[in-house]
């Protein structure tokens, strides 16, 4: 069961926003499509081929042609693939400035939350 944190934190409290922006920032869509392997192998499979059809990057990996097609469909999903029809084919290719531009949105957030809830403990002064 997800517990929404509107509902454990009073929204004047200053983390609530923070942690609201890190909540948004995970969208699990995207998390999702980084955290199995062969959507990871996919991810580099472009990065060293370039665009490529659906049969070029299935005929990399050992799993069915659809199988590998349901993932590059994550991975649009998410935003970190395009595709684009070329005659019969479809053509897939990385995102790079888009993947890019969610990565830094979660440092971003995470970095804001952490500024808040955990900042750095203080040196001590020299006496």
């Amino acid at each position: 069961m997800c517990v929404h944190i509107c509902t454990i934190m009073t929204c004047t409290d200053p983390r609530l926003a923070a942690a609201q922006a890190l909540d948004r920032a995970l969208d699990p869509c995207f998390l999702d499509a980084l955290g199995h392997p062969v959507r990871v192998a996919l991810i580099r499979a472009l990065i060293l081929a370039g665009a490529a059809d659906i049969a070029t990057l299935a005929g990399r990996f050992p799993q069915d042609r659809s199988v590998i097609s349901r993932h590059l469909s994550v991975l649009e999903r998410a935003g970190i693939a395009t595709s684009r029809r070329e005659g019969r084919a479809v053509v897939y290719d990385l995102n790079g400035p888009g993947l890019v531009a969610r990565l830094r949105h979660v440092q971003a957030a995470a970095e804001t939350l952490a500024a808040i809830c955990c900042p750095p403990p203080e040196k001590a002064q020299p006496e």
